[in-house]
């Protein structure tokens, strides 16, 4: 964790909660990354983004939801077990009950013009928060090179070549922890 971090107090478990709790119920339709890089970087600033960046990848490595394992990592650095459990339990209980609400609202609903246009621009506000975080991830890569080259070769592969990610992966993380070692 940086020095900032350090120089803080742990948020209180209740804190941790609240702050995925409010993620949880408020982010449906995506950009769920967007909202806790929102939330634990920018706006409460209890990890850096070197710290949400590394806890990012380790979570996608995972097998599982990407931002369950994200939520689990950022509460067990801040709070250790305990921390892990609150973040998701907070998470994960709103949503739970709310899509179980949202179906019967979704079915009562369903013959109402304007309801596409209410999904879309939720869709659109989550996009947004990952284009933010995206800006965020690219200027902290600009600090070393050789990583917007690993940015650029895993882009170009996957996107324009349409390679297969894991393989890619494969190849190119080992070349950008090499990379990253010796810059250490």
């Amino acid at each position: 964790m940086s020095d900032l971090s350090h120089s803080l107090p742990p948020p209180r478990l209740r804190s941790l909660f609240l702050l995925c709790f409010k993620i949880g119920i408020l982010s449906f339709g995506g950009g769920l990354t967007g909202w806790l890089y929102q939330g634990f970087v920018l706006q409460q600033r209890w990890i850096d983004e070197d710290d949400f960046a590394s806890s990012l990848a380790i979570s996608q490595m995972l097998p599982g939801a990407n931002v369950v394992n994200l939520v689990i990592c950022m509460g067990e650095q801040l709070r250790g077990p305990i921390g892990a459990l609150s973040c998701v339990v907070g998470f994960l209980v709103g949503p739970f009950f709310a899509v179980i609400a949202l179906c019967q609202v979704f079915d009562a609903l369903a013959g109402f013009a304007l309801l596409p246009a209410i999904s879309d621009g939720v869709a659109f506000a989550a996009m947004g928060l990952l284009v933010v975080m995206c800006i965020h991830g690219l200027r902290r890569a600009m600090r070393f090179p050789p990583s917007v080259a690993i940015v650029v070769v895993t882009a170009f592969l996957v996107g324009v070549l349409e390679m297969p990610l894991i393989p890619v992966v494969l190849v190119l993380a080992p070349i950008s922890v090499a990379l990253s070692w010796r810059r250490a």
